[in-house]
């Protein structure tokens, strides 16, 4: 480069970083008020809009739970038939309080002129309407999805200061959920900056953290700011607030999203800061800032001078590089062999970063294609998720638009239990900005049902912000059979596979819970001298046997009840339809009867007529216990066995009385 070219660029540098300070200097002199005001404008402006999303998630989680359960088939008989579900909404209110640690004072049902029909505080129903219903907005806006409003000392539900989240029922009227608004003053005193700055938030009526109040009247708010002005203004809030500067303070306001109607509503925050500090402190400032701007201006005519030959040329050859790797040729590296021994080092340590780099980007994605586990990342910045190629091939979703927080990602390949429950998941994964896990069943690219394993992990900024989440799927379609096969063969008698003992009774004690009001047939049944066909045939036909008896009990059962093998040759039968009950004898006899027809044994090529002994005892005539209702058919059958047995008997007490009775007892 020669001496002119460099005494251009010395005085292009020197102009472009000078002449500005100078300007800027100027303009401190005449608008050094203005400038502050503006500046902590803005400070206030991006404080506000980072702190307002923790505002929103509080907001949002109560008017989306208020949503949620307006659609359940509880909430919606409530409206038409309010006595039929009043116990459930009282249950519903207190599980909802637990669950919000005391946050939840309580839910309201209403009518739609916006009376209140129950509330769990036991408000007369009919005569009062509910302090957050706004006809004439309801009755323009009907299909809008939720409202929120704010209130002072609300004596309907203990005199607190509550926020209510209120969503419009189906069929008809309205169902909201009550909170106490201290979870968003704590949240609000905790946001101060500056020394005196604070935010607050306020709807038409109410406001929230102003001026040293927890709770207090917008009317607090005249001549401060204009809230009228704020909350008619349409739209969101744009990302850094938009600008008020008042008599009383400087700052910025924005919406706070998902609050009202079609999630503008009328909640606005504001982050303030006291004209008259920021005015205390602008003379220091501008002295100070003038003093450093002119020593910034001499410092940097004397760098320039100094620096041009030595740091501008291998700046301007590292930026060219850098944009060419930014552009996506990611083997370009830095030129060293003309540099200083300074910028060579730190281009050498530029390019040995980049080498590492892509060896561990190409790492990364070794294992990722490696691993059974399928990876994914979503980016909240960019709104974008990246999936590995595995996820790509045994997943096939096109995650192009997916997203995480609405229900757009592989909730979209579930059932609908599958889904809710993942969406509550990811709920639970933003509020807690932690770790979350589940299990799901799911279509792969085959159409075929599999299991999976979630697991997810926020990533957060330095104000809990959440700008990452990175997870894994895992295909546990294996185990999860596995499992569900071994819960199954503990459940049953392996030679017979009827239930085995421990499970019949518990089936057993289960139908006699559910059929209260209707009768139960308990049929012990006893295969007539077994020990013969053992002895004579062997053990095996024996157990053809077993097998023979059990698929006949099945057969005649059907879909009318279930039995199970007690051990040896002792089964027993439970009939819940009524009209087998009633013809109990005629199903005995049936059952008897295919059992002396037999069947053909090729082991012994011979048919093995089988005759049996049947015990029949009917709840609740007998008993309402299943271990003495089954001990009474036991009784009954034993009376079979004592005269002459191949026929059946209906429990008598007398029956207890017989020698040789073997009392039976669960």
């Amino acid at each position: 480069m020669n001496i002119k070219v460099k005494t251009a660029l010395r005085v292009i540098l020197i102009g472009a970083t000078v002449v500005p300070l100078l300007v800027a200097a100027l303009v401190m002199t005449t608008n050094v008020f203005d400038f502050a005001e503006k500046m902590i404008g803005d400070e206030t402006g991006a404080i506000g809009a980072s702190q307002s999303a923790g505002i929103s998630n509080i907001v949002s989680g109560y008017l989306e739970d208020a949503k949620f359960y307006a659609g359940t088939d509880m909430v919606k008989n409530a409206v038409s038939d309010l006595n039929s579900v009043k116990s459930s909404l009282g249950d519903l209110s207190k599980s909802l309080t637990e669950k919000s640690g005391g946050n939840i004072l309580g839910i309201a049902v209403l009518d739609s002129e916006g009376m209140i029909m129950f509330d769990t505080q036991g408000t007369a129903a009919g005569n009062t309407t509910f302090f957050a219903f706004d006809k004439e907005s309801w009755s323009k806006n009907k299909k809008s999805p939720f409202t929120s409003k704010i209130a002072q000392k609300e004596p309907t539900f203990g005199g607190e200061n509550v926020y209510v989240a209120v969503s419009p029922v189906e069929s008809g009227g309205y169902f909201a959920i009550v909170a106490s608004v201290n979870e968003l003053t704590d949240y609000l005193s905790k946001c101060s900056f500056l020394t005196y700055g604070s935010l607050a938030v306020a709807d038409a009526d109410t406001v929230l953290n102003f001026g040293g109040s927890a709770v207090g009247s917008s009317s607090d708010l005249s001549g401060a700011v204009n809230l009228g002005e704020m909350i008619s203004k349409s739209g969101s809030a744009k990302a850094d607030g938009e600008t008020l500067i008042s008599g009383s303070y400087i700052g910025s306001f924005g919406k706070v999203n998902g609050t009202g109607i079609n999630g503008t509503g009328n909640w606005v925050w504001m982050s303030l800061y006291p004209t008259a500090q920021a005015n205390s402190s602008v003379t220091s400032i501008f002295i100070v800032g003038l003093v450093v701007i002119v020593a910034l201006a001499l410092i940097c005519v004397l760098v320039m001078i100094i620096t041009t030959q030595k740091v501008i040329n291998p700046m301007l050859d590292m930026l060219s590089t850098m944009k060419s790797i930014n552009s996506g040729n990611h083997k370009e590296r830095i030129d060293t062999s003309n540099m200083g021994k300074e910028f060579s080092n730190m281009s050498d340590v530029f390019n040995d970063m980049m080498d590492q780099a892509m060896v561990s980007e190409e790492l990364h994605r070794t294992v990722s294609d490696l691993s059974d586990n399928m990876l994914f990342e979503w980016d909240f910045s960019k709104e974008s998720m990246f999936v590995s190629e595995n996820f790509k091939a045994n997943i096939g979703l096109n995650v192009s638009g997916a997203t995480l927080n609405n229900g757009k990602f592989i909730d979209s390949l579930m059932g609908e239990d599958d889904a809710e429950k993942y969406k509550r998941d990811m709920n639970q994964l933003f509020k807690s900005k932690s770790d979350v896990g589940g299990e799901y069943q799911m279509k792969n690219t085959q159409g075929q049902d599999i299991w999976v394993s979630m697991r997810a992990h926020c990533i957060t900024d330095r104000l809990g912000e959440v700008l990452r989440v990175v997870g894994v799927l895992t295909d546990i379609t294996s185990e999860k059979n596995a499992t569900l096969k071994l819960a199954e063969r503990a459940s049953f008698d392996f030679l017979s596979q009827l239930y085995n003992r421990n499970t019949f009774e518990r089936e057993f004690e289960s139908e006699l819970e559910r059929s209260v009001g209707k009768k139960v047939a308990a049929l012990f049944i006893d295969v007539d001298d077994f020990k013969f066909i053992n002895d004579r045939y062997s053990h095996a036909v024996g157990d053809e046997t077993i097998r023979f008896v059990a698929d006949v009990i099945k057969a005649k059962a059907g879909d009318s009840g279930f039995a199970g093998r007690f051990g040896g040759d002792e089964f027993v039968l439970c009939i819940s339809d009524p009209k087998l009950v009633e013809n109990v004898e005629v199903l005995s006899m049936d059952i008897i009867g295919d059992l002396y027809n037999g069947y053909f044994s090729k082991s012994v090529d011979t048919t093995l007529n089988i005759k049996a002994s049947i015990g029949i005892a009917i709840y609740p005539d007998h008993s309402t216990d299943g271990k003495t209702l089954v001990g009474c058919a036991d009784a009954a059958m034993y009376f079979v066995k004592k005269n002459g047995k191949a026929n059946y008997h209906i429990y008598e007490p007398a029956d207890n009385e017989l020698e040789g009775n073997h009392s039976y007892s669960l």
